[in-house]
């Protein structure tokens, strides 16, 4: 019983986070601004990311933008003694070659406006934790949707090619931390460690 309690608290709890974050988004809104910030999580491919400073030596512009771009999540779960499980839900970002590429910058686009901090990196997708949380195996994936929902408010990140002789890319569209571009039934996998 007292987990039923524990379970409704946390959940009511949420939900107030939830309501007060939507509430910041339209105050916000009204001053222009756009989407918080989740975890990196490194992997094969993955160059340690240099962070540039946006405003020193800008590079000349490019057209046409980075395009193809696709973002799926996924679910890795690890099941704990006591019936408990340890969950988390990872958002990937890939898109198309870019002709004579020889990197790609991301930038967090926040609530307050777009970070000044660029992450350069080889590889054509970008990864990042979206949401983990443990709890009861039969609970599932508690939660999971109204994380997700909180970083699609609240984070994007756009791509752009890095190309010779300080000439970059246009920027990419904004994707939203957690949404996909695909329907969730076909791009989500679930992978169980036991």
């Amino acid at each position: 019983m007292n987990l039923k309690i524990l379970s409704l608290v946390q959940l009511q709890c949420l939900r107030l986070v939830l309501l007060f974050t939507l509430i910041f988004v339209l105050i916000l809104s009204v001053d222009g601004g756009s989407s918080i910030a989740a975890q990196k999580v490194g992997q094969p491919g993955f160059i340690d990311p240099v962070n540039t400073d946006i405003t020193s030596n800008q590079p000349q512009v490019v057209q046409p933008s980075v395009t193809g771009l696709v973002s799926t999540l996924s679910d890795e779960v690890e099941e704990l003694p006591a019936q408990l499980i340890r969950w988390s839900t990872y958002w990937q970002l890939c898109w198309q070659p870019y002709p004579e590429a020889k990197e790609y910058e991301l930038q967090a686009v926040l609530m307050q406006g777009k970070s000044p901090k660029l992450q350069r990196q080889s590889d054509r997708c970008f990864r990042i934790q979206a949401a983990s949380n443990e709890n009861q195996k039969s609970q599932g994936l508690l939660n999971r949707e109204l994380i997700l929902l909180m970083h699609k408010i609240q984070l994007g990140y756009r791509v752009r090619a890095v190309l010779d002789h300080n000439r970059v890319s246009e920027w990419s569209q904004v994707m939203a931390v957690g949404a996909t571009t695909v329907s969730e039934s076909n791009g989500t996998k679930i992978s169980a460690n036991p």
